[in-house]
C-alpha cells in the first residue's frame, strides 16, 4: 500500500537538515493529537515515524515494539507498522501522542561510513492514520501539534540518550495543555515507496540481573554476565536535578571500562555509547532509553551513591525471531559454542543482519551469508531475509555492483565487497528454500542476480574473477598459507553461478537455467586449471584444499585425495586454524563431507590459540571478531566465525537435511567419546524433526521423531544404511 494513495500527510516541525553538521543535541520530537470517537467495533493504525517512534493512546504505550520501524534506505523504502488499537480507545475524547527519535533517518554523530551524510538524512517526520469501523478516523495533518521542549533532550542512536524527567509533563494524556506547542508542518515524504513491516519487530527479549558489581574510579561498575545488545533500565531515586550515567562496554581494563576497541570509528562526542537521566526527585524512579541501543556486558554506573545491584537491569533487545531449532550435546564446550553462536547471531540482529551492535551496527553481507545455513535451521527466517535482501537490492547500483553494507550511505562499493559478500543476495535465498522449499526470496533478488551477474562478468579473465575481499581475519600464525585471492573470488562467483541456474530451473526458465550452468562449468573448469594440480591445490594450505572441496569445484577420487591431504595438513598443523573466516567454513564442512569429522572435531574441541575453547577460556560469552584476547580493535560480539553451529548442528548431533525442506533426511551421529550424547531438533514444513542420541561403549540409543513427509535415512559407523520411519520411537542397537 501506498502512502501517497491514502489521506494524511508526512509532518513535522518543519526544520530542516542543511549544513549536515554533527555532535549537536537531537531532542526527540513529540507530536499530540486530540480527537472524539462514537461508539465502534474495530480500530486500527498505521504509523510510520523516522527515525523511530513510540506511539500512545490515551497515555497508554501501543505495542510491545522497540526502535520500530526497521531501518532501510529510507529515501528507497519506509516501512509502516499496523496495530489493532481498539482496547486503547474510549467513547468521548482521545489523544494519540508519538515521540520521535532520529535513529538512522536522521544521524547526528560522525562516523566512518558517513552516515550523518546520508541521501536520506532529513528531521524526523511522521505519518500516521486511524480507521474506526474500516473508516479513515485520524489522518496526520496540520492540525496536530508538536514540540521537541520534552524529557528527551537528545538521542543518537551510535551514541546514546540523554533524558530529564523534570519536563516529564502529561503530555500523552487526554486534557493536556499543548496551546504553547506548535502546530505541524506539512514535510517532504522520505522519498521512496512504503510497504508495510513484516519481519518480526524489535523486542525486549530477556531481562539479566547483575552478577558482581564493583567500585571504579568514577562509579559503580556492573557485570551482567553475558555480552548481549540492547540497554539499561535503572530504578533509582535521586535528587532533583541529580544526573545518573550509564556508560556501556563488553570488556574490561583491570576494573576499569575498556571502549578502546568499539568507539574507534564514531567521531566528535565525549559521550559514546553513554546513557544519562536526570532525576524528578520523586521517590523511586524507573526508566529506560527508547531510541537507542548498545553492545554491552558491563555498565557503569556514575553520580549516584552505590545503588543494591538489583536496581539496575540489562534488557536484551533484538528482532524478535521466532526459535525453531536447538542443539544440546554431553561436551560442555561444544554447548558452549552454540550458545555463545546463537547469541551473537540475535545480538546482530535489528531489522537487518549486523555485524556487532555497538562499534558498527552496520549490514555487512559477508557475516550473513557465513551464517545462512545455521539461522535457517534454528529461527523462522523468511520475514527477515525478505526485508534484508531488499535492503541488498536497494543498495544495488545501476551497473548491477553491491556494497559490503546494506543499508548503506554511499560506503563500501569499492571495498569491503565482493563475491564472498556479494553472494549474500544468492546463498541466503537459496538457503531458506533448502531449508523450507519457499522460494518468495528468490522473487527478491531475481531481476538484481541478473544485473549482479553482467557486472561481474566484466571482471571475469578467462573464466576467474578477483575483486573483493580475500580470506578475513586469520589468526596471527607463523607460517600462514591463506588462498589466494583469486581462487576464493572464483569459487564463491561459482557458487552464485549455480545458484542462480537453480534459481531460473525453479522459476520455469529453462535457457536462463542452461546458460547459468554453463557459466557456471566455465569457471568451474578456469579454477581446476588454475588451481588444481593432481592432488594439491595451490599452495596446499588448508584455506585452499578446504575450499575446492566445499564447492564442489573437485569430487570423486580427486575429492577423496585432496580430502586426504587437507586432513593430513591439519594434523601437521596441529588441528590449528590457519584460514580467515572463508576458509573456516569451508575446513568444517569439507572435512564432515569427506568422512573426517573426527579431524573437524579436534580442531573445535581444544582450548589453546586460535580456538573457541580459547574464547571461552578467556571469559567470552558471545563469540569474537577476532582469535586474538589482547586485540585492540577487535569485538566480542561478531558471529562472523558462527558457521561452526551449523557444523554442530548437521555433523556432531547428525541431522542433515539431504534434499530440500528435508523431504530427504539422513541421521549420521558423530561419537566424540566412548560415552557421550547430542541432541539436535528443528521444524520443518512437515512439522518436528528431532533426533536425540546417545552412546555408551558398544550401545547406541536414538529418540527418534519423523514427521510425515521426510523420507529419513540412520547410518552409523561401520554399519549398513538403514531407512527409519516416520513417528515417535526409540532405537536401541548393540
Amino acid at each position: 500500500m501506498q502512502m501517497s494513495l491514502l489521506k494524511g500527510k508526512w509532518i513535522g516541525t518543519g526544520e530542516r537538515v542543511i549544513t549536515r553538521t554533527t555532535g549537536e543535541k537531537s531532542p526527540a520530537l513529540q507530536l499530540r493529537k486530540q480527537f472524539t470517537v462514537k461508539d465502534f467495533q474495530t480500530a486500527t493504525c498505521k504509523i510510520c515515524g523516522l527515525g523511530a517512534y513510540v506511539l500512545h493512546i490515551n497515555g497508554k504505550r501501543v505495542g510491545d515494539d522497540v526502535l520500530s520501524p526497521a531501518f532501510t534506505a529510507y529515501d528507497k523504502r519506509a516501512l509502516y507498522v499496523e496495530y489493532d488499537v481498539k482496547e486503547y480507545l474510549v467513547k468521548g475524547t482521545n489523544v494519540v501522542a508519538v515521540k520521535l527519535g532520529d535513529g538512522f533517518y536522521n544521524q547526528t554523530t560522525r562516523d566512518t561510513w558517513g552516515f550523518y551524510q546520508a541521501p536520506w538524512r532529513d528531521m524526523p517526520k511522521l505519518w500516521f492514520s486511524l480507521r474506526i469501523d474500516g473508516e479513515v478516523a485520524l489522518v496526520s495533518d496540520v492540525t496536530w501539534k508538536c514540540s521537541t521542549d520534552g524529557a528527551t533532550v537528545h538521542n543518537a542512536i551510535r551514541t546514546g540518550e540523554y533524558y530529564d524527567a523534570r519536563k516529564e509533563d502529561g503530555w500523552r494524556e487526554v486534557g493536556y495543555d499543548d496551546c504553547g506547542w506548535q502546530n505541524a508542518c506539512i514535510v517532504a515524504s522520505p522519498g521512496g515507496k512504503s510497504e508495510r513491516m513484516e519481519l518480526p519487530p524489535i523486542r525486549e527479549c530477556e531481562r539479566l540481573q547483575a552478577v558482581d558489581m564493583w567500585r571504579s574510579e568514577k562509579g559503580w561498575v556492573y557485570d551482567f554476565g553475558k555480552n548481549i545488545a540492547g540497554y539499561v533500565e535503572l530504578r533509582l531515586s535521586g535528587k532533583r536535578g541529580q544526573t545518573a550515567e550509564i556508560r556501556y562496554a563488553e570488556k574490561l581494563n583491570g576494573k576499569e571500562l575498556d571502549r578502546s576497541n568499539i568507539d574507534c570509528y564514531v567521531f566528535d562526542t565525549d559521550a559514546f555509547s553513554t546513557d544519562k537521566y536526570t532525576f524528578a526527585g520523586v521517590g523511586v524512579e524507573t526508566w529506560k532509553p527508547e531510541f537507542v541501543y548498545h553492545g554491552f556486558r558491563y555498565a557503569e554506573l556514575i553520580g549516584c551513591d552505590a545503588p543494591p545491584i538489583e536496581e539496575l537491569t540489562a534488557i536484551f533487545a533484538h528482532t524478535d525471531l521466532k526459535k525453531k531449532g536447538d542443539f544440546q550435546s554431553s561436551d560442555e564446550l561444544l554447548n558452549w559454542i552454540y550458545d555463545a553462536g546463537i547469541r551473537s547471531f540475535l545480538s546482530n540482529w535489528h531489522g537487518i543482519s549486523e555485524d556487532c551492535p555497538h562499534r558498527e551496527k552496520n549490514g555487512w553481507t559477508g557475516d550473513a551469508a557465513i551464517s545462512a545455513d545455521y539461522a535457517v535451521a534454528n529461527f523462522d527466517m523468511k520475514e527477515a531475509y525478505k526485508k534484508w535482501l531488499g535492503d541488498i537490492v536497494d543498495s544495488q547500483r545501476v551497473s548491477g555492483q553491491l556494497p559490503g553494507i546494506a543499508p548503506t550511505s554511499g560506503w563500501g562499493y569499492n571495498w569491503g565487497n565482493g563475491p564472498a559478500w556479494d553472494c549474500a543476495l544468492f546463498f541466503l535465498p537459496y538457503a531458506l528454500y533448502k531449508e523450507t522449499g519457499d522460494t518468495a526470496c528468490f522473487d527478491v533478488v531475481f531481476d538484481a542476480a541478473e544485473k549482479y551477474f553482467r557486472y561481474a562478468e566484466y571482471y571475469e579473465q578467462d573464466g576467474l574473477v578477483c575483486y573483493g575481499l580475500s580470506d578475513w581475519c586469520p589468526p596471527q600464525l607463523p607460517d600462514l598459507k591463506l588462498m589466494d585471492n583469486r581462487l576464493s573470488d572464483s569459487c564463491y562467483y561459482y557458487g552464485m553461478l549455480s545458484v542462480m541456474a537453480t534459481i531460473c530451473e525453479l522459476r520455469g526458465e529453462p535457457q536462463k537455467e542452461k546458460a547459468y550452468r554453463a557459466h557456471a562449468e566455465k569457471v568451474k573448469q578456469a579454477v581446476r586449471k588454475k588451481y588444481v594440480h593432481g592432488d594439491g591445490v595451490d599452495n596446499n594450505g588448508q584455506g585452499a584444499l578446504a575450499e575446492v572441496l566445499y564447492f564442489k569445484i573437485v569430487e570423486g577420487e580427486q575429492g577423496k585425495r585432496i580430502a586426504k591431504k587437507l586432513a593430513e595438513t591439519i594434523k601437521a598443523d596441529d588441528y590449528k586454524y590457519k584460514v580467515g573466516i572463508l576458509g573456516l567454513k569451508a575446513l568444517l564442512n569439507a572435512l564432515s563431507m569427506y568422512g573426517y569429522t573426527d579431524v573437524a572435531y579436534k580442531t573445535v574441541a581444544r582450548y589453546d590459540y586460535p580456538s573457541y575453547g580459547y574464547w571461552k577460556a578467556n571469559g567470552a560469552t558471545t563469540l569474537w571478531e577476532f582469535w586474538e584476547s589482547d586485540s585492540k580493535t577487535g569485538t566480542r560480539n561478531h558471529h562472523m566465525y558462527a558457521d561452526v553451529v551449523n557444523w554442530l548442528f548437521r555433523n556432531v548431533a547428525g541431522i542433515k537435511n539431504a534434499g530440500v525442506a528435508y523431504d530427504v533426511c539422513v541421521f549420521e551421529p558423530y561419537f566424540f567419546a566412548e560415552t557421550c550424547s547430542a541432541s539436535a531438533e528443528t521444524e520443518t514444513p512437515h512439522g518436528k524433526l528431532r533426533f536425540a542420541w546417545q552412546k555408551k561403549d558398544n550401545e547406541f540409543i536414538a529418540d527418534i521423531k519423523i514427521p510425515n513427509g521426510i523420507n529419513a535415512v540412520l547410518k552409523l559407523p561401520n554399519r549398513e544404511s538403514v531407512k527409519v520411519k516416520s513417528g515417535k520411537f526409540m532405537i536401541k542397537i548393540n
